[in-house]
């Protein structure tokens, strides 16, 4: 089972309608964080421009903190939506088509994923962005490795943990050669999964492998 937290709104609501409007507003977020930056945003002009009023606002979001990171959670949640429709079944396959999804989703909000790459380079270590961002990857990882491992697709003696911070310390470090400009957003995608499949492989066996080599050769 996994453990990775989720950001809740203080009030949370059941009704299609109301579960609406908290998209709505969480939508809002991200749009104006991709326009202003984190910085340039405001509780009451989210407000405004959600239709709801800024007393409404902050009973369900006490503060543009608690905003920021319910918006990245809804995001995160599609992106794993997107990855499950790819690949049902947990394992490695699993973990790429997720990897596969968050490349996509920083092609499609390029001024969204900017901000927040910059935002997580930013904060100390004990913000809440961080265990959001990275730690729930290196969690995301470590399951699908657990999975694989369970369906004999790895080799027995590796260190879980370890390759799951590994996978992850490729991947962002991949996003922040994105970040600065040196790599562009089309190259994104399959240098991510270049990074992956180089891990994966050695570690891989069987049919697993086997996949994995052939999806190298195509890249």
């Amino acid at each position: 089972m996994s453990n990775t937290a989720t950001i809740l709104p203080r009030t949370v609501y059941s009704s299609p309608r109301q579960q609406q409007r908290q998209h709505r507003i969480l939508t809002v977020v991200r749009e104006q964080i991709s326009a202003k930056g984190y910085d340039g945003i405001n509780m009451r002009e989210i407000a405004a421009i959600s239709g709801v009023a800024p007393k409404t606002l902050y009973n369900l979001y006490g503060s543009k903190d608690e905003l920021l990171l319910a918006a990245v959670d809804e995001l995160l949640h599609e992106v794993r939506r997107q990855e499950s429709a790819m690949v049902a079944e947990q394992g490695v396959m699993r973990y790429l088509a997720h990897t596969e999804s968050i490349a996509r989703q920083i092609i499609s909000t390029p001024a969204y994923a900017d901000t927040m790459a910059r935002t997580l380079f930013q904060v100390g270590r004990d913000h809440p962005l961080v265990d959001l961002l990275l730690g729930n990857a290196v969690r995301l990882a470590q399951d699908n490795l657990q999975q694989a491992q369970l369906k004999e697709e790895l080799k027995e003696t590796i260190e879980l943990a370890e390759i799951a911070q590994t996978l992850v310390s490729h991947q962002w470090g991949i996003v922040l050669l994105w970040n600065k400009g040196i790599i562009s957003s089309e190259s994104l995608p399959s240098i991510m999964q270049r990074s992956n499949l180089l891990v994966l492989i050695p570690l891989c066996k069987g049919k697993c492998r086997e996949n994995l080599e052939q999806q190298l050769s195509l890249l």
